[in-house]
């Protein structure tokens, strides 16, 4: 099995000015510079990488700005995204009021099914949204659980053919690459990091996890990199 782990492209939030995180969206879209870089993601993974490769599936988290990053990935490569709830961002879907984080249920099964149609959603997306409101801000402990989760689900296709790509987000990718190499979770100094729209590759053979090369963003100029 062959795995690509990409960075959605720059959101409204990456974009935030320190004095500005005030204006933090729950569930951002993207940039006019990340639309930009997912134009030129969907080429490249089309070009440089498929053509040694091809992608057999593409997944993305339920959060807009990686539903909106793997759209052009998916019609370049005539493969319907699946939405795997557990690819999504540290935190969940949550908004600070007066000290406290609230929490919200992110886009509802309708909402996405018109807004990206033909994505493939697994039933646990209802109307009531993907996210559980009641956790506010999602406590580390689970984090590390889904990131765990995945790794493990990884695992069980690593003997296959799939050629696979997961659309998420820094933190969770981080914590994935941790799982996935049995590193310890928030180990003090160390953390596997990606741009937007960056690029890492995984290997699986006889059994362990190779890393080929992680944060590679070729398909960007310099001047359209953004962290």
């Amino acid at each position: 099995m062959r795995l690509y782990l990409i960075r959605h492209a720059e959101s409204e939030n990456n974009a935030l000015a320190r004095e500005s995180v005030h204006r933090r969206k729950v569930d951002p879209g993207l940039t006019p510079l990340g639309y930009q870089q997912r134009d030129l993601l969907a080429r490249h993974i089309v070009g440089a990488v498929g053509d040694s490769c091809p992608m057999t599936h593409l997944y993305t988290s339920a959060m807009l700005r990686s539903l909106l990053t793997a759209k052009p990935v998916s019609e370049a490569l005539g493969l319907a995204p699946a939405v795997w709830l557990d690819l999504h961002e540290l935190g969940g879907m949550y908004q600070s009021q007066n000290g406290e984080a609230i929490g919200f249920g992110g886009m509802t099964r309708a909402e996405i099914s018109r807004d990206f149609p033909g994505y493939q959603l697994p039933e646990a997306l209802t109307e009531r949204g993907w996210y559980d409101a009641s956790q506010g801000f999602e406590a580390t402990e689970r984090s590390v659980e889904r990131a765990h989760a995945v790794a493990a689900k990884l695992r069980e296709w690593q003997e296959s053919e799939r050629v696979i790509a997961l659309v998420s987000h820094a933190g969770f990718l981080n914590l994935l690459l941790q799982a996935i190499h049995g590193d310890e979770p928030f180990r003090a100094g160390w953390r596997y990091y990606h741009n937007n729209t960056a690029i890492t590759r995984i290997d699986y053979a006889d059994g362990l996890p190779i890393l080929h090369y992680m944060n590679r963003v070729d398909h960007l100029r310099a001047d359209l990199r953004s962290f």
